[in-house]
């Protein structure tokens, strides 16, 4: 590729929680971050009753992934990787045709639980999850602080 032709996506400034301060995110992160953050997580947008399809929260411990299902369709994601005695938050993920309805906060929400429950502290890579913990200072205790968390 020449660099007539160099093509390179819109990144905004990192306001979201990038441990330095002086990472970028790109559109669709801001988008996963905005959706993580402005809805309380006991107001996630859940289908009724009545509705064809649910939202299910799987772990695949196997691949290091929690996974929001509907309709059989895996449509976010929220990844990690294992490291010692902790857990290192890499990327939350959602389907565009899916964001604006709080499944991020709801899946973060329920992997957060369930880290909890292993016991591992974290550490957070994924400036989604860190603008979570930010909004939800319940799972702060959660994360590793100090230096400890420089040396993965």
């Amino acid at each position: 590729m020449n660099a007539g032709n160099d093509v390179r996506p819109v990144e905004y400034p990192d306001s979201a929680g990038y441990p330095d301060g002086n990472g970028f995110l790109d559109e669709g992160t801001v988008a996963v971050v905005d959706e993580a953050t402005t809805r309380d997580v006991r107001e996630v947008d859940r289908p009724s009753a009545d509705a064809d399809s649910e939202v299910r929260v799987l772990h695949h411990a196997d691949q290091q992934v929690y996974a929001a299902i509907i309709s059989g369709r895996q449509i976010a994601t929220f990844r990690y990787d294992v490291v010692g005695d902790r857990i290192i938050v890499l990327t939350t993920t959602v389907a565009p045709e899916f964001r604006g309805r709080g499944i991020a906060a709801d899946l973060i929400a329920d992997a957060l639980d369930d880290l909890r429950e292993r016991g591992l502290p974290l550490t957070v890579r994924c400036p989604v999850v860190a603008a979570f913990i930010a909004r939800n200072p319940q799972y702060a205790d959660l994360v590793v602080t100090g230096r400890e968390h420089l040396e993965v």
